[in-house]
C-alpha cells in the first residue's frame, strides 16, 4: 500500500529584496501573496520519493544540493530520490548570481533549510493513500512566443498585431496533467498539476507567486479539507501568455487572475474526473550528463565590442556584453542531471533549465507511459535549452552565454536521456 504525506513552508523573502526575471533591478515594495515550498512524500514500502516545488524563478544547484543533504539527513530519503523544482515566477526573489540584480544573501542562506522543512513535514505525515490520474487540455491562454516574419526572420515577442507576422514558430503543450493523492476518506490531500506556461503575468514590484500560486489557492479553496495544490511548471522555455492578436496590455493582476481561473478550471476537472491507478509502484532513475558549456567564439567577442559601441543599447545587449567579457566557462563541462520518477501508472521527468516545448512534447510522445509529467527548472538550471534549429534564426532564448549557457546539442541529449530513463522505469 502506498503512503503519502504533505507539507509546506513559507519562503517569502523580506520586502526590499530584489526580484528575479529581468535584466534590471526591481526592488520589492510589498507582498501580494506569500511564496511557498510545497512538498509531497510517497512511500511504497520499499522506496520513498519526495517532490518539492518552490514559488521561485529558479533554484540554483548549490541550494538544491544543500536542501537534499538536509532532507536526507533528517528523513533517510536518498538525495537522488528528491525532486526540487521552481514554478518560475518572475515576482519572486533573485537567486542567480549576476551583476544586474543583487541577491538577498541572508535570505538565500536560509532557503535550503526552509525548503527542506516542507519535505521533512511531509515525511512526518505519511498516511495510507490512493493515487489517481487525470488530464485535461487548455490551448487558449498559452502561446508560442517566437514568430516567423515575412522577411524570413524569427522574432521573440514581436509587437502586437504586427502585420509582418506570418505565424508562430512552434507549438504549445496544451496538456494539463494531474496527479491526485487521496486520503482514506477519499478526499484529496494533494493535487500536482503540470502545465506549460511562463509565469510573467502580474508584473510590478510586489512579491507574488503569479498565476501558479493563484491557481493553487483557487483549486484548494474548492475542497472542504483544502488539499495542497502544487503547480509543476511544464516545458515553457518558448511559451508565454501573450496573445499577439489581442491589442490589450496583458501584464497586470487582472490578466494573472484570469489565467489562474482558466487553468484552475481545467485542474479541477482533471481532478474530479481522475481515475484510480492500477499500480502504485515507485521507481527512480537518473543520469548526470556531461555537456559542454557554450563555446566562446570570435563572433561573440565581436558582438560584445559592437554592443559597447552602441549609444543606447538594450538591457539584454548590455547583459550579454558583460557576460561575454567575463565568461570563464569556455571549454568546461556542465553536469546536467536528468531525473525520472515513476509513480504507479505515470512518470515524472525533471529537466534542469528552461526547456523548449518541442522537446517536452517529444519526451511525452516517446514515453512508454500513457501520461508523462515533464517539469522544467528541476534540480538546478542551466538557463534556456532551445531546440538545435532555433539557434540559427536566433532570438533572445538562444543568445549564447546570456540565455543559452550550454552547447546547442544539449536539448537533444537531454531528451534522449529522458527517454532511456523512462523505458528503464517501465520495465
Amino acid at each position: 500500500m502506498i503512503k503519502a504525506g504533505v507539507g509546506s513552508s513559507v519562503i517569502t523573502p523580506p520586502v526590499g529584496t530584489s526580484l528575479a526575471g529581468y535584466f534590471h533591478d526591481r526592488v520589492s515594495t510589498g507582498v501580494r501573496d506569500d511564496l511557498e515550498a510545497k512538498a509531497v512524500v510517497l512511500d511504497d514500502g520499499g522506496i520513498r520519493v519526495a517532490f518539492v516545488v518552490c514559488d521561485l524563478c529558479r533554484m540554483m544547484r548549490g541550494e538544491v544540493d544543500r536542501t537534499r543533504e538536509i532532507v536526507s539527513e533528517a528523513t533517510g530519503i536518498p538525495a537522488e530520490n528528491i525532486w526540487i523544482s521552481a514554478t518560475h515566477t518572475h515576482t519572486g526573489p533573485e537567486t542567480h548570481p549576476n551583476k544586474h540584480v543583487p541577491i538577498n544573501q541572508a535570505w538565500i542562506g536560509r532557503l535550503p533549510q526552509m525548503v527542506a522543512d516542507a519535505v521533512i513535514r511531509a515525511n512526518a505525515n505519511l498516511r495510507p493513500a490512493t493515487l489517481r490520474l487525470g488530464e485535461e487540455y487548455e490551448e487558449r491562454v498559452a502561446f508560442n512566443r517566437r514568430f516567423r516574419m515575412k522577411d524570413g526572420t524569427v522574432k521573440f515577442n514581436p509587437a502586437k498585431c504586427d502585420p509582418n507576422v506570418v505565424g508562430p514558430d512552434g507549438p504549445i503543450d496544451p496538456q494539463v496533467n494531474v496527479l491526485r493523492i487521496d486520503g482514506p476518506d477519499k478526499q484529496p490531500v494533494a493535487i500536482i498539476a503540470n502545465y506549460a506556461l511562463h509565469p510573467d503575468t502580474i508584473g510590478g514590484v510586489e512579491i507574488s507567486g503569479d498565476h501558479p500560486g493563484e491557481m493553487s489557492r483557487i483549486v484548494s479553496s474548492l475542497y472542504p479539507n483544502h488539499p495542497l495544490v502544487i503547480f509543476m511548471q511544464g516545458t515553457c522555455g518558448n511559451i508565454n501568455h501573450r496573445d499577439i492578436d489581442d491589442p490589450d496590455q496583458q501584464s497586470n493582476e487582472a490578466e494573472m487572475v484570469r489565467i489562474a481561473r482558466v487553468v484552475a478550471g481545467k485542474v479541477l476537472a482533471a481532478s474530479e474526473l481522475s481515475k484510480p491507478m492500477e499500480c502504485d509502484k515507485l521507481g527512480v532513475s537518473a543520469e548526470t550528463l556531461d555537456i559542454m558549456y557554450h563555446p566562446m567564439t570570435q563572433e561573440l567577442r565581436e558582438r560584445a565590442v559592437e554592443i559597447r559601441r552602441q549609444e543606447k543599447p538594450h538591457e539584454f545587449d548590455v547583459a550579454q556584453a558583460i557576460r561575454i567579457e567575463e565568461y570563464d566557462l569556455d571549454g568546461q563541462t556542465a553536469q546536467a542531471e536528468v531525473q525520472a520518477i515513476r509513480i504507479g501508472d505515470t512518470a515524472f521527468v525533471g529537466i534542469p533549465g528552461e526547456y523548449f516545448v518541442q522537446y517536452g512534447l517529444s519526451i511525452k510522445e516517446w514515453s512508454p507511459f500513457d501520461q508523462t509529467f515533464v517539469g522544467e527548472l528541476a534540480n538546478g538550471t542551466f538557463g534556456y535549452i532551445p531546440t538545435l534549429d532555433a539557434f540559427y534564426p536566433g532570438t533572445y532564448e538562444t543568445m549564447p552565454i546570456l540565455s543559452a549557457t550550454l552547447e546547442p546539442s544539449a536539448g537533444v541529449r537531454i531528451a534522449n536521456a529522458a527517454g532511456q530513463l523512462l523505458r528503464a522505469l517501465a520495465d
